[in-house]
């Protein structure tokens, strides 16, 4: 195979990153197939393979969506997801800054054809590449599922995207041409994930009894706060290590990063690490203060915690 680019070896039946490699040369790309194809069968039970071009600076921006299953689809926005560590997202934020309105309308249009094409039937993530360099985009991915950022979108479009799941579910909801006539976005939303892992051994899981776990009020429309944890539950190593969602809305991204900011100030979690102070630092920094974060720049991000 003659390639004139680097491109990502990804398998078909892959999620959360497993089962991607980066191949810069044409051996490259020869030694990492087959080892690829056994991850692959190891996680997932097949090994089917896809080839795409790597963007090297790309941001990942996803289109929440609608559909009844007869057709209609309505786009709810669009999302930044590029602030992952290791393909894992860390922070998400709608609507996603500097994208010209006229990408974000054909992100949003796109997506709802090719729902429409197929009759979708739930709320689920068009997901695609993006490239700021030339302004094109690359279809990634449809996770046909509620995803774990939605509340940033249900921040600002007002809606409840779970109830309307139980709605279309039990034959209730109202017609989406209707809904769509009311979608209003305001404002910015930002959300970050709360972690239980430690960022000063690699980000390994860390499991133990909580402590004390103090987060601020929330009111559900400035700040909306998704947990499970209190003080004296203990965390197990047996499952995902994510404990919260803490998202904040502002009438702009300037209000809602410093809305952010002042929420982390007043969180404290003790008894296992987590990755409060990290999403501190990523906030603070000046790529994430600009909207400019992309998709591997945590990768190298320097954080030394005390």
């Amino acid at each position: 195979i003659r390639i004139g680019y680097a491109v990502m070896l990804k398998s078909t039946a892959g999620g959360g990153g497993i089962g991607i490699q980066l191949c810069w040369s044409e051996e490259g790309l020869s030694d990492a197939f087959h080892s690829v194809e056994r991850l692959a069968r190891s996680n997932f039970s097949q090994g089917g393979i896809f080839l795409e071009k790597y963007v090297e600076k790309a941001r990942h921006i996803e289109v929440q969506i609608f559909g009844d299953g007869k057709g209609s689809v309505v786009a709810l926005g669009e999302r930044d997801c590029s602030s992952q560590r290791r393909n894992q997202k860390v922070i998400e934020e709608t609507p996603a800054p500097h994208i010209p309105s006229e990408v974000r309308s054909q992100l949003q249009e796109t997506a709802k054809r090719l729902c429409a094409a197929v009759d979708y039937r739930n709320a689920g993530t068009v997901e695609y590449i993006y490239n700021p360099d030339n302004e094109e985009f690359y279809f990634l991915e449809v996770n046909t599922r509620l995803q774990v950022e939605h509340g940033v979108t249900e921040q600002v479009f007002g809606v409840d995207l779970v109830k309307m799941m139980i709605e279309l579910g039990a034959g209730e909801l109202t017609p989406l041409a209707d809904i769509e006539k009311t979608l209003q976005p305001k404002g910015h939303s930002i959300q970050f994930r709360l972690y239980a892992e430690d960022p000063n051994k690699d980000f390994q899981p860390c499991a133990g009894l909580l402590s004390q776990v103090d987060f601020p009020e929330a009111d559900g429309q400035r700040l909306r706060i998704d947990h499970w944890i209190e003080a004296g539950l203990e965390v197990s190593p047996n499952y995902d290590p994510m404990l919260a969602k803490i998202i904040v809305h502002g009438d702009s991204r300037d209000e809602a990063m410093l809305a952010l900011a002042h929420t982390i100030e007043h969180t404290a979690i003790y008894g296992i690490e987590t990755n409060l102070e990290f999403v501190r630092h990523i906030l603070a920094s000046e790529i994430f203060k600009q909207g400019r974060i992309y998709t591997r720049y945590l990768n190298e991000f320097n954080y030394t915690p005390a």
